[in-house]
């Protein structure tokens, strides 16, 4: 047990020494975003300890819900750090090797500049209420997972033209979600039992 403590701390202090040296982005501009324009998440942000989200969106926990406004705070090559409206402050634990992707590119996957009405216009209100909870139902689209979910760990799902996507429930059990053309045929757990 307190070897495992150990590794972590170690770690984690890995991770702020890189994070620190790391090259210093800047949110807005990777977004392109115009004077005054206001910048939401574009997927739920699940999290059980706010100063440590991992970025492959571990499906436990708390959620920040699409569509939220965010104030970015800091953003490197291995951490992305915002805030919400209320004040509470979140930083995301950014794994390139993971992620399969930059931080820039990430950053984009994470953040719009559309509000939620825009992207939920025309969905039925039951499965936004759904979405927001972040339950998958069949007969979900692919958009209404990732809006759920977050997109898929490249690390796992390397392109989401493929018919399932697994994400992860914690770091060590995952989960699948199977679709038949655009829409959620059925969600298996790492056990391949249908979960309800």
């Amino acid at each position: 047990m307190f070897r495992r403590f150990l590794l972590a701390l170690c770690s984690l202090a890995v991770l702020i020494l890189f994070a620190g040296c790391a090259n210093q982005i800047v949110v807005p501009e990777v977004l392109q975003q115009p004077l005054n324009g206001k910048i939401y998440t574009k997927s739920n942000i699940w999290y059980q300890n706010p100063a440590q989200i991992s970025s492959l969106n571990y499906q436990t926990g708390r959620i920040i819900p699409f569509g939220t406004e965010v104030i970015p705070v800091k953003a490197t090559d291995y951490l992305l750090v915002f805030k919400t409206k209320d004040g509470q402050q979140y930083t995301i634990l950014f794994d390139p090797q993971l992620m399969l992707v930059p931080m820039r590119v990430y950053i984009k996957q994470m953040f719009t500049l559309k509000p939620r009405e825009d992207y939920i216009e025309g969905m039925n209100k039951e499965v936004v209420a759904t979405m927001l909870k972040g339950l998958i139902k069949r007969g979900m689209t692919k958009k209404q997972v990732i809006m759920t979910c977050g997109l898929p760990p490249a690390c796992r799902t390397p392109s989401t033209m493929n018919s399932t996507w697994i994400y992860y429930l914690d770091k060590n059990r995952t989960f699948r979600v199977v679709f038949r053309g655009q829409k959620v045929k059925a969600i298996i757990n790492i056990n391949d039992e249908e979960l309800k």
